[in-house]
């Protein structure tokens, strides 16, 4: 057999009442491969350009004489996994059943068989058959006398339909299996993305819970702060008003002992009062309300300069050109007044100096205010920015350790960060970034300042 050659053996049933016609079946059908005329017949019927070149279909037959009887073996063969793909059915089969009273029942067993009605009689018309059976496209009719060519033909175009419906319904099948399959997966991950929301919903409730707790504490602790704040500073101002007094009326009586110890007194209450103060500006600290607004800190930095009134023997240059900036003023004015001031109150050099300076670096503006004051050591670069962590230069004076604490504050609000970089007896740098943002200004003096 050349190997181009495909044999499909499709089972065939063929109801009649006729030996003979049975006969006529098996001749065209089974034994046309041993007949060279219907083997050119065939090929030139069914469009084939050659017996060994084509694929052909090979045929099973079974035969029936009644109905009932072809009922049973169609059903037999469906239970068997191996159905019939045609049945040829006679109209005239007495005494049993005709061939519409057949063929509605073998299409209850299997409505997919091919089925063509054998008849040389008139004894249905087309649309009497239709209302009987309904329209179908599985139905043909075979007039007797017949041909073996057209029963050939037929026989060939029918297995194939069936062949070709049942891998239509294979794949129906499979992409409805598909279908189920993708449908589920969505239909899990629908649940999952709602079980997500959820999660989510109760994420945002508890969050928003949680910041209405806040702000409640926060509240608390800004009114404990200022009610703390008045009722520590009413008795000191009772215990300043009476050192004051004691030393106006009875300085001359107490001895140089008592009046220092007295003056040393009023000193302590001066230092806790200014204690009190920063502990109300660091509660205070990014707490101002209000949108941000656009500034030049070409122009603001001189203003908080000015507004500090630094000591002649002090001088205070803005070595580079300033950014534009968004936010809120009033912090901004305090973070530089804070570094500031702390330089000028430390400085210990006749000659002071403290410059100002800008550059742009990986997305943020850092600033630095360098002095050449004392200097800090290597060890404090992190406890002066914590509360209450001053250092003493003199006995004369001492900080309260508020003004790094609340610049700190600041800086990190606005999601930067703040460091020192120092040696002792040349000065001290403090550094602080603020966020880079598009505000659609042009700076090229500034552009040239941006760092390596």
């Amino acid at each position: 057999m050349n190997e181009l050659q495909r044999e499909t053996a499709h089972r065939i049933l063929i109801i009649d009442d006729n030996p003979n016609i049975h006969k006529d079946f098996e001749s065209i059908l089974i034994e046309e491969d041993e007949n060279e005329s219907l083997n050119t017949l065939r090929s030139e019927v069914l469009g084939e350009g050659g017996v060994n070149q084509t694929a052909k279909n090979t045929y099973k037959l079974d035969f029936a004489s009644q109905g009932q009887e072809g009922c049973q073996k169609i059903a037999q063969a469906c239970h068997e996994g191996c159905p019939y793909k045609v049945v040829f059915v006679d109209m005239r089969m007495p005494p049993g059943w005709d061939g519409l009273k057949t063929i509605e029942h073998i299409w209850k067993i299997d409505s997919r068989l091919q089925t063509v009605i054998c008849t040389a009689y008139s004894d249905y018309s087309w649309a009497d058959i239709a209302d009987r059976l309904g329209s179908s496209e599985n139905l043909l009719i075979l007039k007797k006398p017949f041909d073996g060519a057209e029963v050939a033909q037929l026989a060939n175009s029918l297995t194939e339909k069936w062949v070709l419906a049942e891998q239509a319904s294979l794949k129906m099948g499979q992409l409805e299996d598909m279908v189920k399959e993708r449908t589920e997966k969505l239909e899990q991950i629908n649940e999952k993305l709602k079980e997500e929301i959820d999660e989510r919903k109760q994420a945002q409730q508890s969050q928003a819970a949680l910041i209405r707790t806040v702000d409640g504490i926060n509240k608390d602790l800004r009114d404990f702060a200022s009610i703390v704040s008045h009722d520590l500073k009413a008795p000191l101002r009772g215990i300043k008003s009476l050192a004051t007094w004691i030393l106006d009326d009875l300085g001359n009586k107490l001895g140089e002992e008592v009046t220092e110890q007295m003056h040393l007194l009023l000193d302590r209450v001066e230092l806790m009062h200014h204690l009190i103060d920063g502990v109300l500006k660091y509660s205070r600290a990014g707490r101002t309300e209000g949108e941000p607004v656009r500034v030049d800190l070409n122009e603001f930095v001189p203003e908080a300069i000015d507004m500090l009134d630094a000591p002649d023997n002090i001088t205070i240059t803005v070595q580079d050109d300033m950014p534009v900036i968004d936010c809120q003023e009033t912090q901004l004015m305090q973070l530089f007044q804070n570094l500031l001031s702390n330089a000028i109150k430390y400085m210990d050099k006749t000659q002071g100096r403290i410059q100002l300076g800008c550059i742009e670096e990986n997305g943020f503006w850092k600033f630095s205010i360098a002095d050449n004051g004392p200097g800090i050591e290597e060890r404090h670069f992190d406890r002066i920015f914590k509360m209450f962590q001053s250092l003493s230069v003199t006995e004369d004076f001492r900080g309260t350790g508020v003004g790094l604490t609340v610049a700190r504050k600041i800086v990190e609000l606005h999601g930067g960060s703040i460091w020192v970089e120092s040696e002792v007896g040349e000065g001290s740098t403090f550094f602080f970034t603020l966020p880079r943002q598009e505000t659609g200004v042009d700076n090229a003096e500034l552009a040239a300042n941006i760092a390596c």
